[in-house]
């Protein structure tokens, strides 16, 4: 399934505004289990034999877990290696410890596990807890989807992809969503590729550093667009793109022009908490 329609999905089945986040967020705000914040995004595993690991899953950065304790793998050959065992939604997960932030009075507190007191013990209010934690930072990712409606357009992704596998060119990406009550019909972006030391990379045929690009809609109201655009330097040497403006233009001809392109940017962390798939 596709980035965009993951979002679509998530965006879709949950209800906005969020009513039931308040309630959710009383719930993790009375868990008194050890939370652990991943300091980057990291491989775990969801069982483990003989320390060789079994099926994982990529778990992204500042995702916010629940720790059950320690568990210390030693391989019939090589040095032992230090896990958590954490949870995320009702999901267990087997954690390197060194990717994991807690608090020291957080990491004092967690039990010593093995294999035998996995199998006997009920994990099942931890599970509860996660879940807790997984609704509520997917309430937050919402909220924030939703936040630029003022400005017309959330951005999801405006970034430069390298051409030169086959020529020296450089095309250009735009991913947004919708959270206006109207149809987006065209966005129009005025931008500058900006090299690796932070000059603007002008067009060696047209002499202007300014590209401007159309994507076409429709966008309905909380769908997204998802635009790429070729070529559009045919050289190597953009690192970065500038925004000089993005132009929104409605089904119902209205219009809105943003200059500025931080107030309409969704952070990754809310983005990662949505996409990523929870089976």
């Amino acid at each position: 399934m596709s980035h965009l329609s993951l979002l679509s999905r998530a965006l879709r089945t949950c209800c906005l505004p969020f009513l039931l986040l308040p309630s959710i967020a009383m719930a993790s705000e009375e868990a008194d289990s050890p939370l652990g914040i991943l300091l980057q995004s990291s491989y775990a595993y969801r069982t483990m034999e003989a320390c060789r690991g079994g099926n994982g899953k990529m778990l992204f950065e500042r995702m916010a877990v629940v720790v059950a304790g320690h568990y210390r793998c030693q391989p019939a050959y090589g040095e032992a290696k230090d896990y958590l065992v954490a949870y995320y939604g009702k999901q267990r997960f087997f954690v390197e410890n060194s990717a994991v932030f807690m608090t020291g009075e957080n990491r004092s507190r967690l039990p010593e596990l093995d294999d035998q007191i996995l199998a006997k013990l009920d994990f099942s209010a931890l599970e509860e807890e996660g879940d807790a934690y997984r609704h509520v930072a997917e309430g937050q990712a919402l909220k924030a989807y939703d936040a630029p409606a003022r400005h017309g357009i959330s951005v999801l992704d405006f970034s430069v992809y390298d051409e030169s596998e086959y020529t020296e060119a450089t095309g250009f990406k735009l991913e947004v969503y919708n959270p206006t009550k109207k149809t987006i019909k065209y966005i129009r972006v005025e931008l500058i590729g900006m090299n690796a030391v932070d000059d603007p990379v002008r067009d060696r045929f047209a002499g202007s550093a300014i590209k401007r690009v159309r994507g076409i809609g429709p966008i309905k109201p909380q769908d997204f667009g998802s635009y790429t655009f070729e070529h559009l330097w045919f050289t190597d040497t953009v690192e970065w793109p500038k925004l000089v403006s993005l132009r929104i233009d409605y089904m119902d001809g209205s219009s809105k022009t943003i200059k500025n392109l931080k107030p309409v940017q969704v952070d990754q962390k809310h983005q990662d908490v949505l996409t990523w798939e929870t089976d």
